[in-house]
């Protein structure tokens, strides 16, 4: 089998579609990262054609391109069409007064986007996304490499736990954790690390709910705050950078987020968040980060930015409601701080694998400071 083909008319044919593109022999291999883009770029796909051009259809095909394998997802529909390719492809537009992801944000998460549009009536959107290990992939960004040639790496979710060493300075050390509630092999729960040498940015987002819309809207978001910080006049501005994740999700499903910003000079952090997500600073000098109440793209509090001066040995935690609102607390307890010498990926590792909720996605960032 190398093409799967779905008929949408209907929300549940488009859940369909989702389910068993993640479940697919045609996906056999790819990583759960990929599996969950993908069945995002699938999700977002149908969802256009349900809202502009009922009924259409989806078809998923495994292709082999310069020696590498792809996945391709086409959507074809009969629908009004769209006159302004461009603008539809630009961000905050929307022809049907929502946000969403839409196609800047399936753009975003592919590697190639080709769109035949007829004013008259009439679309077919083709999305192609590269497995890794397969072969060469087009540039772009990965772990060595990111927005404005800054060092990025993003902890993402998948069926059970994932951890990874998502940066490294010469005086800091960061890692995500991501695991996807019970029964779900996606998370809505997201974590990343930007090293722009004097500023380092620590960010973890919740999108609210769970499953494939959940993590498209907290990968989107993701996406635009790397973007957003290495753009920056003045990184350290955590204000700014909160704010405009807020605009970016107006019409989406909303969202928690935190973010830190280390200024490496003077060991000086900075942090603002909304919605249910911590921080805290375990060490000589104990922090705890206070979230303001509201939800990205709804609601816009005061800000709030508090900021934390880090010793050596310093240890700078955000976490997802996931956990539990103890975590630094656990970290406190000698009989559950971390192990002499032990890494921060084992560490962000051990504390999902141990106190994640079941019922939840959830995410722990961890930076340790060595001064």
């Amino acid at each position: 089998m190398n093409a799967e083909r779905f008929e949408i008319v209907r929300r549940l044919d488009l859940q369909l579609a989702v389910l068993r593109c993640q479940r697919s022999a045609l996906l056999l291999g790819a990583t759960e990262l990929e599996r969950s883009v993908i069945a995002t770029i699938v999700s977002e796909l149908g969802s256009n054609v349900l809202k502009y051009a009922a009924p259409g259809t989806l078809e998923v095909r495994r292709l082999r391109r310069d020696g590498a394998s792809e996945i391709e997802i086409t959507a074809y529909d009969a629908g009004p069409g769209i006159a302004d390719v461009e603008l539809a492809l630009s961000d905050h537009y929307s022809s049907g007064r929502t946000l969403g992801l839409g196609l800047p944000g399936v753009r975003r998460m592919a590697d190639e986007l080709e769109i035949r549009a007829n004013p008259d009536g009439g679309t077919t959107v083709r999305v192609r996304k590269r497995l890794s290990g397969s072969g060469p992939r087009p540039d772009g960004d990965g772990d060595a490499g990111g927005p404005g040639g800054r060092r990025v790496a993003v902890g993402i979710g998948a069926e059970a736990r994932a951890a990874a060493v998502a940066a490294a300075g010469d005086r800091w050390q960061a890692a995500a954790a991501v695991r996807a509630r019970g029964g779900s092999r996606v998370a809505g729960d997201l974590a990343t690390v930007v090293d722009g040498g004097d500023h380092v940015l620590l960010a973890i987002v919740d999108a609210t709910g769970h499953g494939p819309a959940a993590h498209g809207v907290a990968h989107e978001l993701i996406g635009r705050l790397r973007e957003r910080f290495a753009a920056a006049d003045d990184p350290g501005d955590v204000a700014a950078l909160l704010r405009h994740l807020h605009e970016a999700c107006i019409g989406t499903i909303g969202a928690a987020a935190g973010i830190a910003v280390v200024d490496t000079r003077d060991a000086r952090l900075a942090y603002l968040a909304v919605g249910n997500v911590r921080a805290a600073v375990v060490g000589a000098r104990p922090f705890t980060g206070v979230s303001r109440d509201g939800v990205l793209g709804r609601r816009w509090p005061t800000p709030f930015v508090q900021r934390a001066t880090l010793e050596r040995g310093d240890l700078a935690l955000l976490w997802t409601d996931g956990l539990p609102e103890s975590l630094a607390r656990t970290l406190r307890d000698r009989r559950h701080a971390p192990h002499p010498g032990e890494a921060v990926a084992r560490l962000a590792d051990r504390l999902v694998e141990t106190h994640a909720r079941r019922h939840d996605d959830a995410a722990c960032l961890l930076m340790r400071w060595h001064g």
